[in-house]
């Protein structure tokens, strides 16, 4: 169960391969819309623990995007994230129930000093890995806005660090050598680039 709820939301927040680009025009802007998803294979002993994860690499990723539809990053207008969600694709042997509360705080320079946060981004209370195939798990305001703003900063040439503070209470029943508990999680973060064109916010020098 290491690196459990962690590795659900490093995506999360954002710093996997960006995937499955769509665009659309809306009036004169250009609007990409992006899905960052990873799939996590765990096979666990041990239910009770406290651990991160960390999710870089955000402006590197963004110029990649921008430079297939030929733009780049003084074009952009805003870049915020739409929406969350988390699953489970595979549980092995039988069913388990997770406690866990996830933060998230911005360090950028990676020296703990935290720009913002750590702020609650989601939380996990007797939650079946079963039942979470397909589900959709809420996210807490405070951790959203962190990451919005966090978003936000590329525009001025940030390159934001996110840490995934995982603090694991429990797992029913309790994995154990003899009966470790096997799963696999996919997780996904829907999040979206405004391109202005010329006249209208974008190609700004």
């Amino acid at each position: 169960m290491k690196h459990l709820c962690a590795r659900l939301l490093v995506i999360a927040v954002l710093a996997g391969l960006l995937a499955m680009a769509g665009c659309v025009l809306s009036q004169s802007d250009l609007v990409l819309t992006d899905n960052v998803c990873v799939d996590i294979d765990e096979v666990q002993t041990d239910g009770s623990f406290s651990t991160f994860a960390v999710a870089e690499g955000f402006k590197e990723q963004l110029e990649k995007k921008l430079k297939e539809h030929g733009k780049n990053p003084k074009d952009v207008k805003a870049i915020h994230m739409l929406s969350a969600s988390f699953k489970s694709v595979r549980v092995e042997a039988h069913d388990w129930t997770v406690t866990a509360d996830v933060d998230i705080a911005r360090d950028d320079n990676g020296d703990s000093s935290y720009e913002a946060g750590p702020a609650p981004l989601v939380s996990f209370d007797d939650q079946s890995l079963e039942a979470l195939k397909g589900q959709n798990v809420p996210l807490h305001a405070d951790g959203v806005a962190l990451v919005d703003a966090a978003l936000a900063s590329l525009l001025t040439g940030a390159d934001p660090r996110l840490i995934l503070i995982v603090n694991n209470e429990s797992v029913t029943p309790d994995p154990s050598e003899s009966d470790p508990m096997a799963f696999t999680t996919s997780a996904c973060v829907k999040f979206q680039i405004v391109i202005g064109k010329p006249g209208n916010g974008g190609g700004k020098k």
